[in-house]
Protein backbone atom coordinates (compact mmCIF):
# COMPACT_ATOMS: atom_id res chain seq x y z
CA UNK A 1 0.00 0.00 0.00
CA UNK A 2 0.84 3.64 -0.29
CA UNK A 3 0.79 6.41 2.29
CA UNK A 4 0.33 9.78 0.55
CA UNK A 5 1.89 12.62 2.53
CA UNK A 6 1.24 16.07 1.10
CA UNK A 7 3.41 18.97 2.15
CA UNK A 8 1.46 22.19 1.65
CA UNK A 9 3.89 24.67 0.10
CA UNK A 10 2.17 27.56 1.89
CA UNK A 11 2.97 25.92 5.24
CA UNK A 12 6.55 25.24 4.18
CA UNK A 13 7.26 28.89 3.40
CA UNK A 14 5.84 29.93 6.78
CA UNK A 15 8.72 29.58 9.28
CA UNK A 16 6.24 29.26 12.17
CA UNK A 17 4.67 26.14 10.60
CA UNK A 18 7.54 24.52 8.68
CA UNK A 19 9.12 22.57 11.55
CA UNK A 20 5.87 20.99 12.72
CA UNK A 21 4.82 20.12 9.15
CA UNK A 22 8.14 18.42 8.44
CA UNK A 23 8.17 16.54 11.76
CA UNK A 24 4.66 15.23 11.10
CA UNK A 25 5.58 14.20 7.53
CA UNK A 26 8.68 12.36 8.73
CA UNK A 27 6.69 10.55 11.42
CA UNK A 28 4.05 9.45 8.89
CA UNK A 29 6.68 8.35 6.37
CA UNK A 30 8.56 6.28 8.93
CA UNK A 31 5.34 4.69 10.19
CA UNK A 32 4.39 3.73 6.63
CA UNK A 33 7.82 2.30 5.85
CA UNK A 34 7.96 0.42 9.16
CA UNK A 35 4.66 -1.27 8.33
CA UNK A 36 5.80 -2.35 4.86
CA UNK A 37 3.99 0.37 2.93
CA UNK A 38 5.50 2.96 0.60
CA UNK A 39 5.62 6.61 1.65
CA UNK A 40 4.86 9.09 -1.11
CA UNK A 41 5.92 12.55 0.06
CA UNK A 42 4.89 15.30 -2.32
CA UNK A 43 4.22 19.02 -2.36
CA UNK A 44 0.97 20.77 -3.16
CA UNK A 45 0.54 21.55 -6.84
CA UNK A 46 -0.22 25.24 -6.38
CA UNK A 47 2.62 27.27 -7.85
CA UNK A 48 3.67 29.93 -5.37
CA UNK A 49 5.43 32.93 -6.84
CA UNK A 50 7.08 35.86 -5.16
CA UNK A 51 6.91 39.48 -6.14
CA UNK A 52 10.36 39.20 -7.74
CA UNK A 53 12.28 36.45 -9.51
CA UNK A 54 14.57 36.22 -6.47
CA UNK A 55 11.60 35.69 -4.14
CA UNK A 56 10.20 32.99 -6.42
CA UNK A 57 13.57 31.24 -6.45
CA UNK A 58 13.70 31.44 -2.66
CA UNK A 59 10.25 29.82 -2.40
CA UNK A 60 11.38 27.00 -4.68
CA UNK A 61 14.52 26.49 -2.60
CA UNK A 62 12.53 26.28 0.64
CA UNK A 63 10.14 23.72 -0.84
CA UNK A 64 12.99 21.63 -2.26
CA UNK A 65 14.85 21.81 1.07
CA UNK A 66 11.74 20.48 2.83
CA UNK A 67 11.61 17.38 0.61
CA UNK A 68 15.36 16.90 1.03
CA UNK A 69 14.98 17.20 4.79
CA UNK A 70 12.39 14.43 4.97
CA UNK A 71 14.64 12.09 2.98
CA UNK A 72 17.77 13.08 4.91
CA UNK A 73 16.11 12.40 8.27
CA UNK A 74 14.52 9.06 7.40
CA UNK A 75 15.80 6.32 9.67
CA UNK A 76 13.72 3.52 8.13
CA UNK A 77 15.15 2.39 4.77
CA UNK A 78 12.65 2.47 1.89
CA UNK A 79 12.68 -0.21 -0.82
CA UNK A 80 13.41 2.55 -3.33
CA UNK A 81 13.41 6.35 -3.63
CA UNK A 82 11.93 8.28 -6.53
CA UNK A 83 12.40 12.01 -6.96
CA UNK A 84 10.48 13.96 -9.60
CA UNK A 85 11.89 17.04 -11.25
CA UNK A 86 15.42 17.91 -12.28
CA UNK A 87 16.53 20.23 -9.49
CA UNK A 88 14.59 18.29 -6.86
CA UNK A 89 16.13 15.00 -8.02
CA UNK A 90 19.61 16.48 -7.85
CA UNK A 91 19.05 17.92 -4.36
CA UNK A 92 17.52 14.70 -3.02
CA UNK A 93 20.45 12.71 -4.44
CA UNK A 94 23.30 14.87 -3.18
CA UNK A 95 21.88 16.45 -0.04
CA UNK A 96 19.15 14.05 1.09
CA UNK A 97 20.81 10.75 0.24
CA UNK A 98 24.43 11.91 0.31
CA UNK A 99 25.14 10.24 -3.02
CA UNK A 100 28.67 10.85 -4.25
CA UNK A 101 28.85 7.78 -6.48
CA UNK A 102 26.15 5.61 -8.02
CA UNK A 103 25.81 2.95 -10.65
CA UNK A 104 23.28 3.41 -13.43
CA UNK A 105 21.28 0.19 -13.58
CA UNK A 106 19.17 1.14 -16.60
CA UNK A 107 15.86 2.84 -17.19
CA UNK A 108 12.69 2.41 -15.14
CA UNK A 109 10.79 4.00 -18.02
CA UNK A 110 11.85 5.84 -21.17
CA UNK A 111 14.13 8.67 -20.07
CA UNK A 112 13.93 7.72 -16.36
CA UNK A 113 17.26 6.36 -15.07
CA UNK A 114 17.61 4.07 -12.06
CA UNK A 115 20.74 4.30 -9.93
CA UNK A 116 22.14 2.00 -7.27
CA UNK A 117 23.26 4.16 -4.34
CA UNK A 118 26.98 3.89 -3.62
CA UNK A 119 28.49 2.81 -0.29
CA UNK A 120 28.93 6.34 1.08
CA UNK A 121 25.28 7.28 0.52
CA UNK A 122 22.32 6.89 2.81
CA UNK A 123 20.70 3.48 2.19
CA UNK A 124 23.67 2.07 0.20
CA UNK A 125 22.69 -0.46 -2.43
CA UNK A 126 19.13 0.84 -2.64
CA UNK A 127 17.60 2.04 -5.90
CA UNK A 128 17.20 5.73 -6.64
CA UNK A 129 14.97 6.72 -9.55
CA UNK A 130 15.58 10.10 -11.17
CA UNK A 131 12.27 11.07 -12.76
CA UNK A 132 12.74 14.25 -14.84
CA UNK A 133 9.91 16.74 -14.67
CA UNK A 134 9.16 16.73 -18.39
CA UNK A 135 9.17 12.98 -19.10
CA UNK A 136 6.32 10.57 -19.67
CA UNK A 137 2.55 10.70 -19.71
CA UNK A 138 0.61 12.17 -16.80
CA UNK A 139 0.18 8.70 -15.25
CA UNK A 140 3.75 7.48 -15.88
CA UNK A 141 4.95 8.10 -12.32
CA UNK A 142 1.98 6.24 -10.81
CA UNK A 143 2.60 3.30 -13.16
CA UNK A 144 6.26 3.25 -12.19
CA UNK A 145 5.46 3.14 -8.48
CA UNK A 146 3.08 0.23 -9.12
CA UNK A 147 5.77 -1.69 -11.03
CA UNK A 148 8.42 -1.11 -8.38
CA UNK A 149 6.01 -2.06 -5.60
CA UNK A 150 5.59 -5.64 -6.83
Amino acid sequence: GLEGIELDARDLIDPSKRGDVLAAALKRAEAALSSGRHAVVYTSLELLVGETAAESLSIGNVVSAALVGVVKNLSVPPRFVIAKGGITSSDVATEGLGIRRAWVLGQAARGVPVWRIGPEGKFPGSSYVVFPGNVGASDELAKLVQRLSR
